[in-house]
């Protein structure tokens, strides 16, 4: 047996991959950081040198010409809104959707009656302590499990408090009545005038907040559930900015990763909560950046933090888990065939139990379809059969949500893109689960009968019937060309051909260059005597 040659270690190791304790190869950049979306970078030692970078990396980025057309293409893949509408021109310019982010959320519910324009209601007014705890355990047992940055037993002490201290309000009663109202939203179908109230009232204490000093742990807490009731309910638009407001106060607060900042001291916060708040932000910031093709907040130093720690019954670690390669699809990082056919192997690999968790896991995966449609990247038989598993899983989840009164922005989401990547994919596969991917969202937009999901439902309607109607017509073509030559045959009748295996080699390597013929068995026209078979040829002799 041969002996195995001895791992040569790299001299000297980027900062991400120290501070992470992972293996570096110290190119730069390295694989490591390449893989995970990091920003590589060296710090030079006293009397050491940083290792030279290969020649590809002697220009600085900044100083490398970019190239318009492919950063265009990846913002459109990433942008569901444009990749809808450029679906639509490619099968029938004349009567493609508008430009739209279909089934983005389910939609904002509304009053049967409009709420007054009265001040927002102080948080203790609005309902009693009892109904705040049974919709708080709501939100701790259905959206906690996979966004989880709040202490359970701090929260319901301090909502003890605040009703025992009805004349002291504070930052907090933002954090109160954020929960609340998502407990709300995950609790009743159709909006009540509590959850509307709730939501003005955090809203109030967030905007007229006056930050003269570093920003606190509660208003963190209250701005990013501001953006997830937002990302559930209400518009793209509105969503980018609190995402957004949300990551400078992040950065203000010194809690993203590595900090280097004196001009403002970092707050006290456990470990574990502060990795869950600040990865749920750029959660939050990037996806919503990409939906809408706009800039997501970035820090001067751009490292993630590290993963939570895993608890019983808790699994924001596997929607965070997703946050590296989400970050590395970012529109200004161009990755080729390999690097996005690897990275949908390793997420398609990815262990997720819980249907949010799924829900985000599918999600990426659609997102990467999309790139590689867009760089007209091809996928293994066996890739693409592993990617149809795990949508069908995601609308199964989808369902299963729906039924359980749990309206994450991915129940909508999600099926939706699925119906526009199957119709991009185009195989029999991928079109023999069109029908199930249709009855999800007729599901959703029958259970949440907002504007938002009419429209979207429509608008995959209207995606099908386009595609429909384009197949006719090629059947059309097809049958004329047939019927041209069977017109032929009744003029002079062609002599009879001897097919055979060593003659017809061509032709099989033409079946195998034509996309869609590579579904039919040449063995069947050729030693069948179909050719001669006038019902195929749409007549009779």
């Amino acid at each position: 047996m041969m002996n195995s040659p001895k791992r040569k270690r790299a001299r000297l190791a980027c900062k991400p991959c120290r501070a992470r304790k992972r293996k570096c190869d110290g190119q730069d950049p390295c694989i490591t950081c390449t893989q995970w979306g990091y920003e590589c970078y060296y710090e030079t030692r006293q009397g050491q040198a940083t290792p030279d970078p290969p020649a590809r990396s002697a220009l600085a980025p900044s100083t490398v010409e970019p190239d318009p057309s492919r950063l265009v293409q990846r913002l459109e893949a990433n942008s569901g809104a444009a990749f809808v509408r450029k679906l639509g021109l490619k099968i029938d310019r004349t009567k493609a959707p508008k430009l739209n982010l279909f089934g983005w959320n389910t939609g904002a519910r509304q009053l049967s009656s409009p709420l007054n324009a009265a001040s927002a209601l102080p948080i203790i007014e609005i309902t009693s302590l009892e109904h705040m705890k049974s919709l708080a355990q709501i939100y701790f047992d259905k959206v906690d499990l996979c966004y989880g940055f709040i202490d359970h037993h701090q929260f319901f002490e301090r909502l003890d408090i605040r009703w025992k201290s009805p004349l002291t309000p504070s930052i907090y009663d933002s954090v109160l009545g954020g929960i609340a109202a998502i407990g709300c939203l995950f609790s009743q179908r159709n909006v009540t005038i509590t959850e509307l109230h709730l939501v003005r009232s955090a809203r109030s204490i967030l905007d007229n907040h006056d930050l003269s000093s570093t920003p606190s742990i509660d208003l963190l807490t209250g701005w990013t559930l501001r953006s997830i009731y937002l990302r559930l309910v209400d518009s793209p638009h509105s969503t980018w900015i609190a995402s957004s407001t949300l990551m400078h106060l992040v950065e203000a607060s010194g809690l993203h990763p590595d900090s280097s900042s004196n001009l403002l001291p970092s707050i006290q916060c456990d470990p574990d909560i502060k990795s869950r708040l600040v990865g749920l932000a750029h959660h939050l910031n990037a996806w919503t950046s990409f939906d809408l093709g706009l800039s997501r907040v970035s820090f001067q130093n751009n490292d993630l933090p590290l993963l939570p720690s895993s608890k019983p019954g808790d699994y924001t670690a596997e929607v965070l888990g997703l946050l590296p390669v989400s970050v590395s699809l970012d529109p200004g990082r161009s990755k080729d065939d390999i690097d996005l056919t690897s990275t949908l192997s390793r997420i398609l690999d990815g262990t997720h139990t819980q249907p949010p968790s799924v829900l985000a896991q599918c999600n990426l995966v659609l997102c990467i379809l999309r790139r590689i449609h867009t760089q007209n990247l091809d996928i293994s038989a066996g890739l693409a059969e592993h990617a149809l598993a795990l949508l069908k899983k995601g609308l199964d989840c989808a369902r299963s949500m729906v039924m359980d009164c749990s309206p994450w922005h991915q129940v909508a989401n999600v099926p939706f893109h699925i119906i526009c990547v199957l119709l991009v994919m185009d195989t029999r596969p991928s079109l023999a689960v069109l029908p199930e991917a249709m009855q999800t969202l007729s599901l959703v937009a029958c259970t949440y009968d907002t504007e938002t999901m009419r429209e979207a439902y429509s608008a995959a309607c209207l995606l099908v019937l386009l595609h429909q109607q384009r197949r006719k017509d090629d059947i059309a073509i097809l049958g004329e060309a047939l019927n041209t030559h069977q017109q032929e045959r009744q003029i002079a009748s062609p002599p009879q051909l001897d097919y055979s295996a060593e003659d017809c080699s061509w032709l099989g390597a033409l079946v195998a260059d034509l996309p869609g013929l590579q579904r039919v068995d040449l063995d069947q026209f050729l030693y069948a005597d179909m050719i001669n078979d006038s019902s195929l040829l749409g007549g009779s002799e």
